[in-house]
């Protein structure tokens, strides 16, 4: 578990009281609006509203062209292809638009591009095999903003092509028939954030015309629409909202047999499912068979109506889920072992590893574990003969689209957002792009920390299912509306327990003022949690609840833990120090000298150490545990990094948990000898 920068909001209870009073609601809830800055009556009542208005589909700009020539196609039986994306919004965006045209009577195909063969969107192969197929219209779904190229070579065989994206469109637009996108500068339509799958929905409300049943629409399809608007992660504010709700709604009695199937795949078909379900256990599963090239069927499951087809492509679905899951831990293996063999990678800006023949449908979940684990961008690379792909993840405060885009001169393509970003690039040029990454980063000075958001502190004694309950008209939780992290602070540690078949989980115990609670927190080992009985501590939590038997129950999930008496800024300023020293960087002198231990510090440190022999421990847990020596954070992982040099002990690092082991010396060691003292002692070099 990575050290967090822990960020408490600000809380105005007279603001929340006149929260409560004007929008007539419970003052917890009310402060929870208050926390999120959600102050306007307005935008209150709409949030906590089970109703909104739909905008006019016709108010995107060229929806009237795309519903005319969909039309004449439908009217002359010209051959239509839906051609979407590998991704859960991809898919579903086809599947939907597939069946709304099938049982229009429409003469309907579909077409999804293979991830590792064809890539992402629109291309000339593609193009050719659908003329092949006698296709006339060509109707692009959350892709096709940027194929210029391919819609030109389209026009030139006959084939109209009409785009659907909900991507930011570049200055020029291809030369289709109509493009249907909200964030066209010239596009009127009132709510920008829909997903792809969002924006064929609007096409469809579109081709219904003024008469309109969006109800029965959303009978039919809100299935299809929660599971792409949620997999693609847009903000769950406005019509997305709607969407959602309407979307957990139909799904309890999905009439979608593939969709029915993997709810049963996933064991919720007779659970409550909420939107954190269906991000973590259903979209994960779509994605999974579409980063291992299976995307076909899977519009095929969300279509059909044979049983006996649909079980055997679910079944299929199933097996690339573990599949995946083999891959990706795999990839996760090798680079940490490039990691153990080359120590200073951990120690860069951003952290890059790369591989041969690494699946490029699964780095990016690869990059974002290795993200979650060291605290900073990380860039994963897959090398495949001279080429090489990468996948990146970034962190609040470091655009990694922009350090990529900074490095473009070595890109064949690239693309992305802030804090996710893909790209090509010639083998040979990976070095100085590798270079160049951290550069950028070192020029725009100080790297952010990776920040655990809490909503506010909560004493324990007032955690209640009315809590819970109180917060439910803020459900569904997603993208700019997450769910809820509460402070509890001063807990001491007086039960401690590891559940499950691998024994993989921990349940706390934990008391304050004589009030007892229980806490989860799950994958989580002996091995890796190293607080103790009597603890004092803060943790961070999840409410929830839960039915067992007919009685509700409350939940508490843990997503972080802390000593109560400790700063983690400081920890991570003093972590940002040490991290430069072993880049071997300048570090002003005034602030280096309170972190060179000497040989006093290295004696109190050893002594403990030597006392264990042997221990396995997170390295904030054994600062708390020396800092009475009056060693500094810095100075520690200093200390450790000399002894290990000089074989007076043996360190293994995974993450924030260090193994220890003393070694037998024979001879007197000189500590001042290992290279980082070397470093720090070269004070004329600084100054």
């Amino acid at each position: 578990m990575k050290l967090k920068n822990w960020r408490f909001s600000q809380l105005n209870k007279i603001n929340a009281q006149k929260i409560a009073y004007e929008n007539k609601i419970p003052f917890f809830l009310a402060m929870m609006l208050d926390v999120r800055n959600i102050v306007d009556n307005i935008k209150i009542q709409e949030l906590l509203s089970d109703q909104i208005e739909i905008s006019d589909p016709f108010s995107f700009i060229d929806m009237k062209k795309a519903v005319d020539r969909i039309k004449l196609a439908i009217d002359n039986f010209g051959k239509i292809c839906v051609y979407g994306d590998y991704d859960a919004d991809g898919v579903t965006s086809t599947a939907l638009l597939y069946l709304y045209l099938e049982n229009c009577g429409a003469n309907v195909t579909y077409y999804i591009p293979d991830r590792n063969s064809e890539g992402y969107g629109l291309n000339i192969s593609a193009i050719d095999k659908l003329n092949n197929e006698n296709v006339s219209l060509i109707v692009t779904v959350d892709n096709g903003i940027s194929a210029f190229n391919e819609v030109e070579y389209a026009n030139s065989l006959g084939i109209d092509t009409i785009i659907t994206d909900h991507h930011q469109p570049p200055e020029r637009l291809p030369e289709a028939v109509a493009v249907v996108d909200p964030h066209r500068t010239d596009c009127m339509s009132a709510f920008k954030n829909l997903a792809g799958v969002g924006v064929v929905f609007k096409l469809i409300c579109a081709l219904e015309g003024n008469d309109v049943d969006i109800d029965f629409i959303l009978e039919n399809y809100a299935d299809l629409i929660l599971i792409g608007t949620i997999g693609d992660v847009v903000p769950l504010t406005g019509e997305n909202r709607f969407l959602i709700k309407k979307g957990l709604e139909y799904l309890k009695n999905t009439n979608n047999l593939g969709i029915k199937e993997i709810l049963k795949m996933a064991k919720l078909e007779d659970k409550p499912i909420d939107s954190i379900n269906v991000a973590f256990s259903i979209v994960p599963r779509i994605n999974a068979s579409g980063r291992l090239s299976f995307s076909n069927k899977l519009v095929e499951l969300l279509t059909s109506e044979n049983y006996e087809e649909i079980q055997a492509i679910a079944s299929q679905v199933e097996n690339d889920n573990i599949k995946r899951k083999e891959i990706e831990n795999n990839i996760l293996v090798q680079a940490e072992e490039l990691l153990k063999n080359e120590p200073n990678r951990i120690y860069q800006r951003v952290l890059i590893v790369e591989g041969k023949d690494w699946h490029p449908g699964v780095i990016g979940i690869v990059a974002s574990r290795l993200l979650e684990k060291y605290g900073k961008p990380v860039i994963v690379i897959s090398i495949m003969g001279d080429r090489a792909r990468g996948s990146c993840r970034g962190i609040e405060g470091f655009s990694i689209y922009d350090a990529i885009r900074a490095c473009s001169v070595y890109l064949i393509r690239f693309g992305g957002h802030p804090l996710a970003a893909g790209f090509e690039l010639n083998y040979d040029d990976l070095n100085r792009f590798k270079d160049d990454i951290n550069s950028f980063a070192r020029n725009l000075g100080e790297m952010p920390y990776l920040n655990l958001d809490i909503d506010c502190k909560l004493n324990p004694d007032v955690l209640s299912i009315d809590l819970i309950n109180q917060l439910e008209p803020l459900q569904p939780f997603g993208k700019d509306n997450q769910e809820f992290v509460f402070g509890l602070c001063k807990m001491t540690i007086c039960g401690i327990q590891f559940v499950g078949s691998e024994k993989n989980h921990l349940r706390l115990t934990l008391m304050r003022n004589n009030c007892r609670v229980s806490a989860m927190k799950f994958f989580t080992t002996e091995k890796e949690f190293s607080y103790e009985l009597n603890n004092v501590v803060d943790l961070a939590v999840k409410i929830s609840k839960s039915e067992y038997k007919g009685q509700e129950n409350l939940n508490l999930i843990i997503e972080d833990i802390k000593f109560s008496c400790v700063d983690n800024e400081v920890l991570l300023n003093e972590n940002r120090i040490y991290e430069a020293i072993k880049r071997k960087e300048f570090v002003d002198l005034g602030i280096l000298k309170k972190h060179i231990p000497n040989r006093n510090d290295f004696s109190l440190l050893y002594k403990f150490l030597k006392a264990k022999n042997s221990l396995s421990i997170d390295i904030s847990v054994l600062y708390y545990k020396v800092k009475s020596f009056n060693i500094s954070f810095c100075k520690l992982l200093v200390m450790l990094d000399a002894m290990s040099d000089c074989k007076l002990i043996s360190v293994k690092i995974n993450g924030d948990i260090y193994s220890i082991d003393i070694n037998k010396v024979d001879n007197k060691v000189n500590l001042k000898s290992s290279e980082v003292m070397k470093f720090l002692m070269k004070k004329d070099d600084r100054q």
